[in-house]
């Protein structure tokens, strides 16, 4: 602005004198074409100079105002929005680059299709199987959860009752089996160990007395698996998710123990838990063993069916045979 101001001062000055010198020379010199040119310089000089002060006082102006607007709330507030509208740019970018460690339940569910990828699950049974490895990754992925023996033998239970009669409706040989290997992995589970484990806590549960068990899970005792021992000492500090919850309903049934609120509710107080979370689960856990009885029920119904029809089609082919047979030797004799 400064500089402005004297380069307008400067030019003034430069149109002043030129006015005098005009003056002199048209005193002593008569020709007018000669005057007119130099009478047009100092005018536009004159006019530059004022144009230049002009600007120079709109930009002093200017400025004054904006200093104002910036000392005051609204530019307070305008320069916070602009300065907070920045930092979370920053922030989003930031947050963009990073990739989350936690698989989603899309990248299993994609997972396990990659591992079993044809052929397809049959329609009756993928609902089931995509809602249990859905609440399977839910508790996998929580920090609190730990892997135990008492958590595969309920995974390996709910799998066999919802998927013990597969293999007859598709007619093939392991079908099931290999679904259960895709669903392991697509969870990041060994199948070979949460087999073993599950067959290791079976056995312990039909060889060893109910009150010896509770004894293991109160901790006065310690059982002679270490895998069940663990899972019976660290179940308390960590996350206690329905697999666990029908894992211990399974030993209860091996131990010959009937599972109803009551037991239940002793059983998880020996293992320091909450009980009312059992008692949900054992509530849920009769509902799918009914779905899953009328299911078999179903599919054995449909099996009679088709094998009514079989005989139906069998018989009438056998009919139609004998009938040809006897107008061959008809013709024959009367030949």
């Amino acid at each position: 602005l400064k500089s402005v101001a004297i380069l307008a001062q400067v030019i003034l000055a430069q149109a002043t004198c030129s006015s005098a010198e005009t003056g002199l020379k048209a005193k002593a010199v008569v020709s007018v074409s000669h005057m007119t040119p130099m009478g047009g310089r100092t005018r536009s000089a004159r006019r530059c100079a004022w144009l230049f002060l002009g600007v120079a006082v709109l930009l002093s102006l200017a400025r004054e105002h904006s200093q104002a607007f910036a000392a005051g709330p609204v530019g307070t507030l305008f320069s916070q929005t602009r300065n907070a509208g920045l930092v979370a740019k920053q922030s989003g970018d930031v947050l963009s680059s990073m990739k989350n460690p936690v698989r989603t339940v899309s990248d299993t569910i994609s997972a396990f299709y990659k591992e079993y990828p044809q052929p397809p699950v049959l329609p009756m049974y993928r609902s089931f199987l995509v809602d249990f490895m859905t609440n399977t990754h839910l508790t996998i992925v929580d920090v609190r959860f730990k892997y135990d023996a008492v958590f595969a033998l309920g995974a390996v239970t709910y799998y066999n009752g919802l998927m013990g009669s597969y293999d007859k409706l598709t007619a093939g040989v392991g079908a099931s089996e290999k679904i259960f290997n895709a669903f392991c992995k697509a969870l990041d589970m060994d199948p070979a160990q949460v087999t073993a484990d599950a067959e290791a806590v079976r056995a312990y549960a039909k060889a060893t007395p109910p009150g010896t068990i509770l004894t293991h899970m109160e901790g006065t005792a310690a059982a002679p698996d270490k895998r069940i021992a663990d899972a019976f000492s660290g179940i308390g500090s960590s996350l206690y998710g329905t697999s666990f919850s029908i894992g211990l309903f399974t030993v209860m049934e091996g131990c010959g123990v009937a599972i109803n609120k009551e037991n239940v509710e002793e059983w998880t107080k020996a293992l320091k838990v909450t009980s009312s979370k059992a008692t949900g689960d054992l509530d849920t856990y009769k509902q799918n063993k009914n779905k899953l009885r009328m299911a078999e029920e179903m599919i054995r119904e449909i099996e009679i069916r088709e094998k009514k029809k079989l005989a139906e089609r069998l018989e009438t082919k056998a009919k139609a045979l004998a009938a040809k047979a006897a107008e061959k030797v008809a013709a024959a004799a009367a030949m």
